[in-house]
C-alpha cells in the first residue's frame, strides 16, 4: 500500500471518529483515543512500508547483483514506539564466501533475533531507569510480540559494562579551570540470588564538578556535574573506576592550567585510592561524615549541655590542629562511659584522616560535601529505597544507566542502544566469518565514485525533491557499496 492510500485510510478513520464526537460531545475522550490509535497505526505502517521499499531497492541494486544472490523473501516484525512494524527482508548469499545475510538488517544495525527497534529499546530503558521492570514492559504497545519484565531485565543486563564517553575535545577547546571537585560515596543495595536475598552490594558513586553557583538565596547548584557509578568491587575494578574519571578529566580539561583536584569522601579506602589515579588529586575529609563521628561520641553523654560542650571541644581542637588533645578527650570519654567501641572508631578515623580534616577546614577552595543527597537521588531512589533485590549484573548496569541519563539526557539513551547493537553485530560477524561485511562507523570510507554519487544525489535533490525515488535509489546504492 503506497503512502497516498495510507493517508486516505488515516483520514477516513479520523473523520469517522470526528462524526461520532459531534453526535455526542461528551465522548471527547473516546475521540482522542481513536485519533491516537489511528495516528499510531498510520505511523507503524509507514515505517514498515519504508523498510520493505528499502529492501526492494537492495534487491534491484546492481551493486547487490554483483556480490550477492537472492535466496528467499521473508517477513519480519519489530515492536516500535508506535506499535508493531511488519516488513519484508530478503535473505542473500554472498557469492565469494557462501555466507548468508539479510543486507537490510545489516544496514539497519539490527541484530538477528532482535524484536525491538532502537527507539523502543531506548524507551523501556528510560522507563526502567525510573520505574519497575513491569512498568517499563507495559509502556510499549504490541499485538504480535510479548514484552515482559524479563525482557526489560535482559535489556538492562545487555548494557555494555563500560559505557563509552564522548570523543576527547581538541586541545584548544578544553576547559581551563584552576580547581576541580570530586565527591564520592556509596549505597548499600540488597543482593538477590536464585530468588533469595543474600546480603548487600556496594554501589559506588563518584561525581565531578567545577564549582558551585548560587541559584537563589540559601541554595546553590553544582556546575557541570558528571557522574560515574557501578559496583567495581575489589582493588582492580576500583582502579578501573578511577581511571574512567581520570580519562574524562584528560578529555575535557586543560591539565596544565589545573592546580588541584579535591577528592572528598568519608575516608573509605576505595575513595582515598582516587588520589593514586587522579592527576593533582588530594583527599579532603567530608565534613558531613566528620560531624557524624563527633556526634556519635558526644551523644554518649546523657546531658544535652555536656554533649554540646564536647562537640565544641572537638571542633576547637580540629581548628587549632591539635590531634593529641582530641585523642586525650576521647580517652576521657571512654573511661567515663565505658564505650571503647565508639571512641576507638572515632580515634581511628581521626588518625587516618587528620591531614584531610585540616584541609576541609582551612583550605578556602574546599566546599561542603553533598554526597549523601546525591547518593539518595542518583542511586537509592531506584536501587535501595524500596524493598527489592538486584542481581550483580542488573545492579551494576542500572547504576551506570542512571548516571548516563544524568550526563547525557534521556534522548541520548538511543545512542547507548546503537552502541550495544553495533558491538553485538560485530561480535556475531566475527564468529560467522563475515567480519568486514559491515564496517564500523569510524572505519567507513568513501571511494571516489561513491563521493561523486553522493554529490550527484545532492544536485538531484534540488530538482527532484527530497522524496525522489532516484535519490532513495542512489542512497541505497551508496550504502551497499560500503558493505
Amino acid at each position: 500500500m503506497n503512502i497516498i492510500a495510507l493517508i486516505e485510510e488515516l483520514v477516513k478513520e479520523v473523520l469517522a471518529a470526528e462524526d461520532d464526537f459531534f453526535i455526542d460531545l461528551g465522548k471527547f475522550p473516546e475521540y482522542e483515543h481513536a485519533v491516537y490509535q489511528a495516528s499510531h497505526k498510520f505511523a507503524s505502517r509507514i515505517l514498515g512500508n519504508s523498510l520493505t521499499a528499502a529492501d526492494e531497492m537492495i534487491r534491484h541494486s546492481s551493486l547487490r547483483k554483483k556480490d550477492y544472490n537472492i535466496q528467499r523473501l521473508d517477513d519480519r516484525s519489530l515492536v516500535s514506539t508506535v506499535g508493531d512494524i511488519v516488513f519484508k527482508h530478503t535473505l542473500f548469499k554472498e557469492k565469494e564466501s557462501g555466507k548468508y545475510c539479510y543486507i537490510l538488517d545489516e544496514l539497519l544495525k539490527l541484530p538477528e533475533h532482535e524484536r525491538l527497534t532502537s527507539m523502543a529499546e531506548a524507551k523501556i530503558l528510560n522507563e526502567s531507569e525510573v520505574y519497575s521492570y513491569q512498568h517499563a514492559a507495559e509502556s510499549l504497545s504490541t499485538k504480535n510480540e510479548t514484552i515482559t519484565k524479563t525482557t526489560v531485565m535482559n535489556k538492562i543486563h545487555a548494557i555494555e559494562e563500560v559505557i563509552p564517553e564522548a570523543e576527547p575535545l581538541p586541545v584548544e577547546e578544553k576547559k581551563q579551570v584552576d580547581y576541580l571537585h570530586i565527591e564520592a560515596d556509596e549505597d548499600h543495595i540488597h543482593r538477590q540470588k536464585d530468588g533469595n536475598e543474600e546480603g548487600c552490594m556496594i554501589g559506588k558513586l563518584i561525581y565531578l564538578f567545577e564549582g558551585k553557583e548560587e541559584v537563589c538565596e540559601g541554595r546553590r547548584t553544582l556546575v557541570d556535574t558528571h557522574y560515574f557509578s557501578g559496583l567495581y568491587s575489589g582493588p582492580e575494578k576500583n582502579g578501573q573506576l578511577w581511571d574512567q574519571v581520570e580519562k574524562y578529566i584528560e578529555a575535557n580539561y586543560d591539565l596544565d592550567s589545573l592546580k588541584r583536584v579535591y577528592i572528598s569522601g568519608d575516608g573509605g579506602g576505595w575513595i582515598k585510592a582516587g588520589v593514586d589515579h587522579i592527576y593533582k588529586g588530594v583527599f579532603v575529609a567530608d565534613k558531613f561524615h566528620l560531624m557524624k563521628y563527633i556526634n556519635r561520641v558526644a551523644n554518649l553523654d546523657p546531658d544535652k549541655r555536656s554533649r554540646n560542650e564536647t562537640k565544641g571541644r572537638f571542633y576547637k581542637y580540629i581548628y587549632k590542629d591539635k590531634l593529641l588533645a582530641a585523642k586525650k578527650l576521647l580517652t576521657r570519654i571512654a573511661t567515663r562511659t565505658g564505650r571503647n567501641d565508639v571512641t576507638d572508631d572515632v580515634r581511628v578515623y581521626f588518625e587516618n584522616n587528620w591531614e584531610a580534616i585540616q584541609k576541609a577546614f582551612h583550605d578556602k577552595h574546599v566546599y561542603g560535601c553533598s554526597a549523601e543527597g546525591h547518593v539518595s537521588n542518583v542511586l537509592s531512589d531506584r536501587m535501595s529505597s524500596r524493598p527489592m533485590g538486584w542481581s550483580e549484573t542488573g545492579c551494576d548496569r542500572m547504576c551506570k544507566l542512571r548516571c548516563y541519563v544524568r550526563n547525557n539526557g534521556r534522548a541520548k539513551v538511543v545512542d547507548l542502544v546503537r552502541y550495544r547493537r553495533e558491538r553485538e553485530l560485530q561480535s556475531r560477524l566475527k564468529m560467522t566469518g563475515t567480519d568486514g561485511m559491515v564496517d564500523a562507523v569510524e572505519r567507513t570510507r568513501y571511494t571516489k565514485e561513491q563521493r561523486e554519487a553522493y554529490s550527484y544525489i545532492e544536485r538531484l535533490q534540488a530538482t527532484l525533491g527530497i522524496n525522489s525515488t532516484v535519490k532513495k535509489t542512489l542512497s541505497i546504492r551508496e550504502q551497499i557499496g560500503n558493505l
